[in-house]
């Protein structure tokens, strides 16, 4: 059995709601400066014995912080860290507690945002061509210099959303999902109201070719530092 460790953060002068985890109950445990939010007896191969107890702790991982992160500032920890006692978390703590403290710092008045963008389709009327011979071969030409087109398009927009963020944010994260979706994470205030309004509804008309979503406040999954536990 193991102490599932979900996130670390600062002591509270208010006292948290602390919501169920995987199995039971959740606990908050402190080091001298520094807290964790633990699950105490957690057996870490249980929770893999089948994709579907997998997939159920993945989600109960990130439920719990999400649920936290809405009381106070934390740093996430990932998924399946566990220790094998309360005595070498407490130390894990104290041993790496100006790092955690300093990130704890730097982030307090943070939250993370994620721009899902999903490439639109040309729609495709190549098979109703009412034409024949050079006609017909003609139209068929001009369809692929449109979707050329539109893809060229698209690349542009990717990078105009790219720098219309960047002008207002200075930590910005793009990646590649399932091979074509594109997110970008970006930090941005906690009390940026305008990032869900007026920001976003004029990306998504300068990126017309793409289908823009934007996330929640979410805690700074993708702004830690991979030496944190």
């Amino acid at each position: 059995m193991s102490i599932y460790a979900y996130a670390l953060l600062a002591p509270t002068t208010s006292p948290l709601v602390l919501p169920f985890g995987m199995e039971r109950n959740i606990e908050l445990v402190y080091s001298s400066s520094l807290g964790a939010i633990v699950e105490p007896e957690i057996s870490m191969e249980g929770i893999q014995v089948t994709d579907e107890r997998l997939l159920q702790a993945v989600l109960n991982h990130d439920r719990v912080i999400r649920e936290l992160f809405q009381q106070t500032p934390l740093l996430p920890l990932r998924f399946g860290r566990g220790f094998t006692s309360i005595e070498k978390l407490l130390n894990h703590l104290e041993k790496h507690q100006e790092q955690y403290l300093e990130a704890l710092t730097q982030l307090a008045d943070k939250v993370e945002y994620t721009v899902k963008m999903i490439p639109c389709s040309l729609l495709d009327d190549s098979d109703n061509i009412d034409a024949k011979g050079k006609a017909y071969l003609l139209a068929k030409k001009q369809r692929y210099q449109t979707q050329q087109a539109f893809q060229a398009q698209q690349c542009e927009q990717l990078e105009l959303l790219n720098q219309l963020i960047l002008k207002t944010y200075t930590n910005v994260i793009c990646e590649t999902r399932q091979s074509d979706v594109r997110q970008i994470h970006f930090l941005a205030q906690r009390n940026d109201s305008t990032v869900s309004t007026q920001q976003f509804s004029l990306w998504q008309v300068q990126c017309s070719h793409w289908q823009l979503a934007l996330s929640e406040p979410l805690p700074p999954y993708h702004f830690l530092k991979n030496t944190f536990i």
